[in-house]
């Protein structure tokens, strides 16, 4: 049996959820993709349904509000709302706390953990490349495997170059000459018609107006793992599309070596992409395997 309450986390809403027939020995502090802000999500829920009958307390938070939604949150501004989450935990069990993450979330625990002691790490969808370079490999695999040519591949990522030196460029001190912006518009505008164009994600609708922010647009991923000195647990779907898995492990490797840390663990959920169960994303769709391993790490 377990039990759930709304809680408040940083004047946000959260949700804990506890075993309601025994001790708490753990928490974990549940960190959002990119995708959602909402404390409340499927892959929340499957966390806490699997590791609080273990005796974990699992806490799930409100992801801070940014003043344009179409920006992407700064690490630092998530990584603020995971440890004032963190401290919430403690504030209520005077356990050993691990950060959990999934996809975007996993560059935020690795963070947090900077900042608090992490019990451990466990990263779903961890990418070891920039946000910039994830986003090409994503979209590379994405035409190639709607059945596309390598002609179609390499159209759709001079797209995303394009945009991401675009947006490079308007983070600097001077903005880029209007010129700049409408050779990328006119690409994407010329690019509209073709059948794949879907797939890379963009339109030239995004670049009216004020140009999106993109804050961490080459975050380097090394540096940041290289401090981490607690157990991780690496979770990638065996079928992974949206990060390149082989050259994470590699980067992983070296920040291990550099940290002095040899708790580093990998594995594959079989059938399974960069979320770790059916398309449709239901709780019911979720592994099996992926389950198990999540049991398997938080019951030792």
């Amino acid at each position: 049996m377990i039990v759930s309450s709304e809680v408040e986390v940083d004047g946000r809403r959260g949700l804990l959820t506890v075993p309601g027939d025994q001790v708490v020995r753990g928490g974990v502090v549940a960190l959002h993709g990119s995708s959602s802000s909402s404390y409340r999500q499927v892959i929340f829920e499957h966390l806490a349904a699997t590791v609080a009958p273990l005796g974990i307390a699992v806490l799930s938070f409100e992801r801070a509000a940014w003043p344009r939604d179409d920006v992407d949150i700064p690490f630092s501004v998530q990584a603020s709302g995971a440890v004032a989450a963190y401290d919430v935990l403690r504030g209520l069990y005077d356990v050993p706390i691990a950060f959990w993450g999934v996809s975007q979330g996993t560059w935020i625990a690795a963070l947090a953990a900077q900042e608090r002691v992490a019990e451990s790490l466990v990263l779903l969808g961890c990418s070891g490349v920039s946000p910039a370079e994830q986003m090409r490999h994503a979209t590379a695999e994405a035409v190639r495997r709607a059945g596309y040519g390598e002609e179609a591949v390499g159209q759709a990522v001079r797209i995303r170059d394009a945009v991401a030196d675009l947006l490079r460029s308007s983070a600097e001190p001077e903005a880029p000459a209007s010129a700049e912006r409408a050779a990328v518009v006119e690409l994407l505008q010329r690019s509209a018609g073709e059948p794949w164009f879907d797939l890379v994600g963009l339109t030239a609708d995004d670049l009216t107006g004020d140009l999106p922010v993109w804050h961490e647009l080459d975050f380097a991923s090394e540096p940041l793992y290289a401090t981490v000195r607690c157990p991780v647990l690496l979770i990638h779907g065996a079928d992974e599309a949206n990060l390149p898995v082989p050259q994470t492990l590699e980067v992983w490797r070296r920040a291990a070596a550099t940290a002095g840390n040899d708790r580093v663990e990998h594995v594959l959920v079989p059938d399974a992409g960069h979320w770790p169960g059916t398309p449709d994303r239901t709780l019911d769709g979720i592994s099996p395997a992926y389950t198990e391993i999540l049991r398997d790490w938080f019951r030792a």
